[in-house]
């Protein structure tokens, strides 16, 4: 097969890519649902992180999706560890916003902020610190976790040339739009 051959059956099979994938406008939408994101996200917990003398576990993080915002939002277990005293549970609440990073093609969670932190067992006077604690932690990891990655699973992750117009939260679902030409 000589050059010309080769380079008109690209350009055919690209075209026959992009109106499978119902790409007619030059863009690739990928979409997920609560469930897909919870599939992704769960398994990276529980997350155990060591602040100064404090531990903190966060685990079964619930996946819930704000409606009217830009945001993807955890509800997770908490427990604190402080020594000499016994373990402080509660449950967490944290919202941020997706971002997606065009070198590793890889959507994150940025400016994580905690919503709700409810540590009854905890002092009053220790809340806001392990509030500034957590919300630390919260950002650190999930910053730094994709919670979903194109590695060219199908034809549509393939055929995009993964440059991002927007993502954003909207009616129910994560939704990433990609132009498929520059």
């Amino acid at each position: 097969m000589n050059i010309r051959s080769t380079k008109t059956w690209l350009t055919l099979a690209l075209a026959i890519l992009i109106t499978f994938a119902g790409c007619n406008s030059g863009e690739m939408e990928v979409t997920m649902t609560r469930d897909e994101l919870q599939a992704r996200v769960a398994p990276k917990f529980p997350i155990t992180k060591n602040w100064l003398v404090v531990n903190v576990v966060l685990r079964e993080p619930e996946i819930f999706l704000p409606e009217g915002k830009n945001q993807i939002g955890i509800n997770t277990l908490v427990e604190v560890n402080i020594p000499f005293l016994k373990p402080i549970s509660g449950h967490l609440g944290v919202t941020a916003v997706p971002r997606y990073d065009a070198e590793s093609k890889s959507l994150y969670l940025d400016q994580a902020t905690v919503e709700r932190l409810d540590l009854p067992e905890l002092m009053p006077e220790m809340q806001g610190k392990a509030r500034s604690a957590i919300e630390s932690i919260a950002r650190q990891e999930l910053a730094k976790h994709p919670i979903y990655e194109l590695k060219g699973r199908n034809l549509k992750e393939i055929s995009a040339a993964y440059a991002l117009r927007e993502v954003q939260v909207r009616d129910g679902k994560l939704r990433a739009t990609f132009a498929l030409t520059r």
